[in-house]
């Protein structure tokens, strides 16, 4: 029996893949949790359409992400914070406040996306990953000075 997959399910495939699969566990197991539905050729073909629309959706976001990667990396964020003695900071700068001052400077972009192996807690020039898109990661500048 040809079934299509509309979730992920282990050991038997990805979304919209057609597998075969014994009648009984398709009835038994798949249709009742809403993870395939059988494979005639109306289903077949509005699957492969909906994969082409979500294909030109992902191609079009990673094009968007790729100019805000220009951008963005053009873009040197600025960071006052006190100090003590020498060149470490009180406190530190942590992913937040760097989601915020790119916020700022009018990037949307989420604190999570925000790849910080350790808060940063001296003065300097620092470099930090931002993961835009799946495939996309821009390096941004940080410059930390004294207040």
């Amino acid at each position: 029996m040809q079934i299509i997959l509309q979730k992920n399910v282990t050991h038997l495939g990805m979304v919209g893949d057609v597998v075969g699969v014994k009648p009984g566990f398709f009835r038994n197991f798949l249709r009742p949790r809403k993870l395939a539905l059988l494979a005639d050729p109306g289903s077949v073909r509005q699957i492969e359409h909906q994969k082409k629309i979500i294909e030109a959706k992902k191609a079009k976001q990673k094009e968007e992400a790729l100019t805000i990667k220009q951008k963005i990396e053009a873009h040197v964020v600025r960071l006052e914070h006190a100090t003590g003695g020498g060149e470490k900071l009180f406190g530190s700068i942590t992913a937040q406040e760097i989601a915020g001052s790119l916020k700022g400077a009018g990037f949307e972009v989420d604190r999570k996306l925000v790849k910080l192996d350790a808060p940063i807690k001296t003065i300097g020039e620092h470099q930090v990953e931002v993961k835009l898109h799946p495939e996309v990661t821009a390096l941004v500048k940080i410059e930390v000075v004294k207040k």
